[in-house]
């Protein structure tokens, strides 16, 4: 029993008239006929009872109509939901991302994508960078948006969505508190506060570098590993910190944001994907969030924030 005979059969049943059945099917009446009887004849059961004057369903017939409705509609569904993954409209779509780029206009971004491609699955996943990489080198994530200059990205490709300057983070009730801009002398005498992931561990070096062409040394203070403890450290009193101007709404209370003397690189954050696993879905997301970013200069742009005590 092929699906056109099953659609055939549906019309059929529907308009008990054979003629209106053939007008509906846009086919002529005795090739309809003989696909009915064709049916019959494979299933070895009378789907109708004919006279001159009607057609109706017999029980067989009508269990049959039921169970077509019901196969007809899986197929209609399954051939529209195939052609939207075939041009990108629906699917699975594994999105991972670094916990400061909620900070960004991230979020917001993908919200907007979610809205207008309803029919795609989107799972996000919070994960450090050098777990993004390997995932979307692998193909388990689809898109990743990690800390850039950080790894080797080859056999990527990436394009930078956000960039934030930085400033350092004292606690409030230490003298250097009154100071609007600290210099590197004013800092080593405070331990210096940092995380222990990735994006920190470079940090630490670049201010390393620099403390050590000034002839002083960057002392290492706490580590930790969970996010947002190293403000904690701070406004306790316990050392200093670096972090992002676009963060400055999520600091606690004890925290006073102060330029520096010196120019950090900025902080970056990077779209990633692989261009060797790119599907229709994955091209959409990709330039759905370049066609955003693209329209919002300030994301691109370093910000010139004026620092000053916060809290």
């Amino acid at each position: 029993m092929r699906l056109r005979q099953l659609r055939y059969f549906k019309t059929l049943a529907e308009e008990l008239h054979f003629g209106n059945a053939a007008e509906k099917l846009h086919i002529q009446q005795p090739p309809l006929s003989r696909q009915i009887q064709s049916m019959e004849e494979d299933l070895g059961v009378t789907l109708f009872k004919r006279t001159n004057r009607k057609v109706e369903l017999t029980a067989e017939g009508r269990y049959l109509l039921k169970e077509a409705r019901e196969i007809l509609s899986i197929m209609d569904r399954a051939r529209t939901r195939l052609q939207a993954m075939g041009d990108g409209r629906a699917g699975k779509l594994h999105v991972s991302f670094i916990y400061l780029a909620l900070s960004s206009a991230f979020p917001g971004i993908v919200g907007d994508f979610i809205r207008e491609y309803p029919e795609v699955d989107v799972s996000l996943y919070d994960e450090n960078t050098y777990h993004q990489i390997n995932a979307v080198k692998e193909g388990t994530r689809h898109v990743g948006f990690v800390t850039m200059k950080l790894l080797d990205l080859l056999g990527l490709e990436s394009m930078v969505v956000h960039r934030s300057t930085t400033c350092a983070a004292i606690p409030a009730s230490h003298p250097l508190a009154e100071k609007d801009v600290l210099t590197l002398k004013d800092l080593s005498e405070l331990p210096y506060i940092c995380s222990t992931d990735s994006y920190c561990r470079m940090r630490v070096k670049e201010m390393q570098k620099i403390f050590g062409a000034a002839d002083l040394e960057l002392k290492i203070g706490m580590k930790y590993e969970r996010k947002h403890t190293g403000n904690v450290f701070v406004a306790a009193g316990l050392g200093w910190t670096v972090i992002n101007t676009d963060s400055i709404g999520t600091i606690p209370d004890g925290i006073a944001l102060k330029q520096l003397e010196i120019e950090l690189h900025p902080f970056e954050i990077g779209m990633i994907w692989n261009p060797e696993r790119m599907t229709p879905l994955v091209q959409n997301f990709i330039d759905f969030y370049k066609g955003r970013v693209g329209g919002k200069n300030s994301e691109l742009d370093v910000g010139e924030n004026s620092i000053e005590i916060v809290k």
